[in-house]
């Protein structure tokens, strides 16, 4: 097909944190570029926070990321029944409105649009409208996934201001002293300034399900207990991520046409498997992306293949993560789920920082499980026979 078919040099389907970025650094880096974004909502990135750890990722990836932070403190804490800590590691956290914001100052968007069909040069609306383009590139979220191979962090987050100050400093990123109600449940909170705070109640459960309003209850519970009392809620961010237990967590589609052409289209952000496999952050696999994807050309043939090598990459490097998901899920009583994050913390900072950027070395592995992991053995050895996966030869499906 000739250029001059062509409607846009790119379109990006979806308007999250990973094509909202690519798109912005795009056009930074190739001003000539025509692209577009088309989002089902009225606003980019959503309703969400995304955090990271500056040690997540290298000083030229932060320069993709350092224009859209909200907020920068110099470390973060963590509370379990026994044992609690401060970790003096930088912590970063974006909010939807900067994305939104910066984003569209700078890139053509279309909103409130319902995408019906997506394939490698073409985009259809559900009026039937249709956008062309040299690259489609698909960032609308999490596919469908096998209920089966999955577990879920699930979260209902409260921004809040308060009639007195909190007295919080640094983030506290996780709060496990609560009951666990069958579940790896701690708190999470992010202080915006001394009177505003984000408050959440994060569940890592066997279930999807949300029960929001018994969690925005735990949550006032929860202040009440801190001495905190509220003045009025700001806003809510829910959501409910699949953690995933095996690599193959998504299920065959070749018998549905339709998902087979959208499976040759370039997919980024958690679409494409580009999260972390244990903590479901997602900001510090993205911005690798955009670094690698941002200079590339914007033609199919050769944009395609390059996403689907990263994709595998990222896929391979979190065989360990998947482990242990499914120690933490299959391996232990749900209740008793917080002790391996208990054991975890009391791990040196150089590994907790590894951990968390996704790149662990293979002594960490080893390190991991010396001492007393909360863990039987024979508990361990069934999650990795069951689910008979070559640690070594992991492949994803792409």
């Amino acid at each position: 097909m000739s250029d001059r078919h062509f409607d846009y040099d790119c379109v990006f389907v979806g308007g999250g944190l990973a094509n909202s970025l690519l798109a912005y650094w795009v056009r930074q880096r190739q001003p000539q570029s025509k692209i577009l974004i088309v989002e089902q909502s009225d606003r980019l990135g959503g309703n969400h926070t995304w955090s990271f750890h500056q040690s997540d990722l290298t000083p030229q990836e932060f320069s993709f990321i350092e224009p859209f932070v909200s907020k920068k403190w110099d470390g973060y804490s963590v509370f379990f029944p026994k044992y609690s800590r401060r970790l003096p590691t930088s912590y970063y956290s974006v909010r939807s409105e900067e994305i939104h914001q910066k984003v569209l100052s700078q890139v053509e968007v279309e909103f409130d649009t319902q995408i019906v069909g997506v394939a490698p040069h073409n985009v259809t609306e559900k009026s039937g409208r249709q956008f062309s383009a040299k690259c489609v590139i698909d960032g609308r979220g999490f596919m469908v996934f096998n209920p089966e191979m999955v577990a879920y962090q699930k979260f209902v987050g409260l921004d809040l201001e308060l009639k007195e100050p909190h007295g919080l400093n640094e983030p506290i990123l996780m709060d496990a002293t609560c009951p666990q109600n069958q579940s790896f449940r701690f708190f999470y909170c992010l202080p915006w300034d001394e009177k505003r705070i984000l408050v959440e109640d994060t569940r890592y459960s066997d279930s999807g399900d949300v029960d929001t309003e018994s969690m925005i209850s735990e949550i006032k519970k929860y202040c009440e207990n801190k001495g905190w009392k509220i003045e009025r809620i700001l806003r809510e961010e829910i959501g409910s991520l699949p953690i995933p237990l095996r690599t193959r967590y998504l299920p065959a589609d070749k018998y549905i046409p339709e998902a087979w052409v959208e499976r040759l289209v370039s997919c980024v952000g958690v679409r494409g498997g580009f999260f972390h496999s244990t903590t479901g952050y997602s900001l510090p696999e993205t911005v690798r992306l955009v670094a690698q994807m941002s200079s590339m050309p914007l033609q199919h043939d050769s944009l395609f293949p390059a996403v689907v090598k990263l994709a595998r990459k990222v896929a391979s490097r979190q065989w360990f993560f998947r482990f242990l998901n499914r120690l933490l899920f299959q391996g232990c009583e749900p209740n008793a789920r917080y002790r391996i994050l208990e054991f975890f913390y009391r791990m040196p900072q150089g590994l907790i920082n590894r951990f968390y950027a996704g790149r662990m070395w293979p002594t960490d592995y080893i390190r991991m499980f010396l001492g007393a992991p909360p863990i039987k053995i024979r508990n361990a050895l069934k999650c990795v026979l069951h689910n008979r996966e070559r640690l070594s030869q992991e492949r994803v499906n792409a």
